[in-house]
């Protein structure tokens, strides 16, 4: 993919969330590492050499996350170029779009937006991080007391 223009809760690109891994594979390719985890009923497909990281469900096999990293080519929300202007500039527009992120392990992570944001509070421009998530993946932050 040239572009990685991210649409908040349907995907990026031409992936979508709940696409299974054989759909993701003909877009992208066979990845060249899966990992899964030891804690929860999910696993994440790797495509090291441009960053990405898949995150799939291993109940139904569906997409539930999209990791992108600097490396990857015009990463874009609405326009805004995520990984092409200061990290500074870049979490505030985000704040103007849903003003009140929740943090978790250092990750800011924007629910209206299905967008969370590592690295972009900090002078180092290769630490920052977007994932992108589908609907309901990390409601569950919002209802804590």
């Amino acid at each position: 993919m040239q572009e990685h223009i991210i649409t908040s809760y349907v995907g990026v690109g031409p992936l979508r969330f709940g696409m299974n891994r054989y759909e993701v594979h003909q877009i992208l390719g066979t990845p060249l590492s899966t990992k899964k985890s030891r804690f929860f009923d999910e696993s994440r497909d790797y495509w090291n050499e441009n960053g990405l990281q898949l995150t799939f469900s291993e109940t139904d096999d569906g997409l539930l996350e999209i990791g992108l990293s600097p490396n990857l080519p015009n990463v874009q929300l609405n326009g805004l170029k995520l990984f092409e202007v200061p990290g500074a500039y870049a979490f505030k527009v985000l704040q103007d779009w849903d003003s009140a992120p929740l943090s978790k392990t250092g990750t800011s992570i924007f629910l209206k937006l299905a967008l969370a944001a590592g690295g972009f509070l900090y002078e180092d421009d290769s630490d920052k991080s977007v994932t992108v998530f589908a609907k309901g993946r990390w409601d569950w932050l919002s209802q804590k007391n």
